[in-house]
């Protein structure tokens, strides 16, 4: 196996989200070039030998070092960008967690995660809040509405004709607790979801629930394993307490019944009439997705351009 590309090719692929990396931050986000992982079963190398890869080629010339960052193409402004946008997202943080205290109140709400540049705090001042949302198969529908009618009343939300939303939480994907398997497998998705930061959990299992259905990481992930990577994350979370436990049981309660499935039957008929003429004003090209089991929401999303620019770096690193 060529550590040194795979390493390469990782610090390329964050080059274009002007994001240097720390030595274990290249270990985690490794990326495997091969692709190999998902027949030959899971492998992964040594964080020891990481370190020592990333000496060798430090001292090749070929990757760039400073204050503990390594990054390419001498592209020295990177570490005080990067120190730049984590005060900003510290910031923003307060205001993700502030956000959840209230969601948690709500029912069906399985997990929140913090989710694309937020994630990895490599946001500037105009940026958004992006979250993924796990919530109760059979109840998608209605969580969203109550989601998004409780984050509109708080003035938090990100509305669907706002192109610049500052600290606005924009709820573009959604997920059941029997639907946990993405199905849109790239270098770009993959990255996403190992750099989910949860923001709130119901309880543990569901993280690593998450994880083990999509296995399909390691093909793009050298060092992903399920179990480990879930029991990072799930110390990461926080969870309910006493009140917001009743709170959201008590909903459930009263939504458990044949009122909440005529309310989930009502919320999926208006939702859809609304989705279906925004769909008809959206940019070309992104993805979005509408039904029982996901709803996916990036109209125009930069994941082509992303996956394009990284591929331009690939050529420009291997090229003879």
């Amino acid at each position: 196996m060529n550590y040194r590309q795979n390493i390469l090719a990782t610090l390329a692929y964050y080059d274009v989200f002007d994001f240097p990396l720390k030595e274990e931050e290249v270990f985690r986000f490794l990326i495997n070039l091969g692709r190999s992982l998902a027949a030959e079963g899971p492998q992964s190398t040594d964080f020891d030998e990481v370190k020592a890869r990333l000496e060798e080629l430090r001292n090749d010339g070929a990757v760039n070092f400073s204050d503990g960052f390594y990054y390419l193409f001498e592209r020295d402004y990177l570490v005080p960008l990067r120190l730049k946008k984590e005060k900003i997202a510290k910031k923003k943080w307060k205001k993700v967690f502030c956000v959840a205290r209230w969601l948690k109140f709500l029912p069906y709400i399985k997990a929140i995660f913090a989710s694309g540049s937020l994630a990895i705090s490599n946001t500037d001042e105009l940026g958004d809040l992006d979250i993924l949302i796990i919530v109760k198969h059979g109840r998608i529908w209605l969580s969203r509405l109550l989601v998004s009618g409780l984050l509109s009343l708080i003035g938090m939300r990100r509305k669907y004709n706002q192109k610049i939303a500052p600290d606005k939480i924009c709820l573009n994907h959604y997920i059941t607790d029997k639907s946990l398997l993405i199905p849109y497998k790239s270098i770009y998705t993959a990255q996403t979801y190992i750099n989910l930061r949860p923001v709130f959990i119901s309880g543990p299992q569901i993280i690593t629930e998450f994880y083990k259905a999509n296995s399909w990481l390691g093909e793009y992930i050298l060092n992903f394993e399920a179990e480990e990577l879930a029991a990072e994350k799930i110390n990461m979370a926080r969870g309910h307490n006493f009140l917001t436990k009743a709170k959201s049981k008590a909903g459930e309660l009263i939504l458990n019944t044949k009122l909440g499935n005529w309310l989930e039957n009502m919320a999926r008929r208006w939702q859809i009439k609304r989705i279906g003429k925004h769909k008809k004003q959206d940019p070309p090209g992104g993805r979005v997705v509408y039904n029982d089991e996901q709803l996916e929401f990036h109209p125009g999303s930069v994941e082509e351009e992303i996956i394009r620019n990284y591929e331009d770096r690939i050529k420009r690193l291997f090229s003879p």
